[in-house]
């Protein structure tokens, strides 16, 4: 925690990944404290972006081109280059693809501070990154954490909360897309995007299938599998686990294509031949699965 301060100057910073040059960026306008995003709209011009190579980092020429650009001067000029190379030097060290300080504050007395700020760490990272992972998963941010997206990733998976009631699992972001499209198209509306991606385990898979059927708001289940690498048997083994020890009381839909997709409808078939009480329905045809979903689920 900082203690309060004046603002008499509000500016906007990002360090973001630049993937049109193949490096990154500094993103930076006078025009801080405000949505950046509607700054680009109104003002375009205001926005300026400095791209260079991580060979080459940003070098003090950079800095002090950036903090000109920005109007500091006097003593807030070797404190903005100062300040921008260690957030710079922060960047790297946490492997972010994006650090956003806004605003950063320029003080009556010509002091400059972060006042507030955002951090986004690549995940593909958690393994260098074991004490911000720790520090995100015994949060205690209330509302603003969601318990079952920490679930989620917690074992690996993507999961995303939306306001629907239909929950999907399925593998791949596209197939996700599509699978909220179709559901939407046909009247529903989906509670989430869950993606199991290409290599989920079994174990996975039922996490995944507790974290939908837990759901307060979902009255049914879409899983939507297109087996490539990801065996359909592997999916039908998880939601036949699952679908054993969690008490499942919303209606599934489930539609698999692809590698061992037989198989897998056969395992699920047998299953709930032996399993009256448990509402499942095994439907290939994407269009017939997505009708039945939205109408099991009203």
């Amino acid at each position: 925690m900082h203690e309060g301060v004046d603002i008499d100057r509000q500016i906007y910073l990002a360090f973001l990944h630049d993937r049109k040059n193949q490096g990154l960026c500094c993103v930076y306008s006078q025009k801080g404290g405000m949505d950046i995003e509607a700054v680009a709209e109104e003002d375009p011009s205001a926005i300026h972006t400095h791209s260079f190579s991580i060979a080459d980092g940003l070098t003090e020429e950079a800095a002090t081109k950036i903090c000109t650009d920005l109007g500091l001067t006097g003593k807030t000029h070797p404190q903005g280059i100062e300040q921008l190379q260690k957030i710079y030097k922060m960047f790297l060290s946490v492997d972010a693809t994006q650090i956003e300080v806004n605003p950063w504050a320029v003080t009556p007395d010509l002091d400059v501070y972060c006042v507030d700020a955002k951090i986004n760490v690549d995940e593909n990272a958690d393994f260098r990154q074991k004490e911000i992972v720790e520090a995100h998963s015994q949060s205690d941010a209330g509302e603003d954490v969601d318990l079952n997206e920490a679930k989620a990733t917690s074992v690996g998976l993507n999961y995303i909360a939306l306001d629907g009631n239909i929950g999907c699992m399925v593998n791949g972001a596209g197939l996700a897309m599509s699978t909220m499209d179709i559901i939407q198209l046909k009247g529903g509306m989906p509670a989430n995007f869950l993606d199991v991606g290409g290599s989920a385990s079994t174990e996975q898979v039922k996490t995944a299938f507790e974290i939908l059927s837990g759901h307060p708001k979902v009255t049914g289940i879409f899983v939507n599998i297109f087996g490539g690498i990801m065996k359909c048997d592997v999916i039908a083994q998880g939601i036949i686990n699952a679908a054993s020890q969690v008490d499942v009381k919303v209606p599934i839909t489930v539609r698999l294509v692809g590698t061992n997709a037989d198989l897998g409808m056969k395992m699920i078939s047998e299953f709930v031949s032996n399993n009256k009480h448990i509402q499942m329905s095994v439907i290939p045809d994407f269009d017939a699965a997505a009708d039945h979903v939205v109408k099991m689920s009203k």
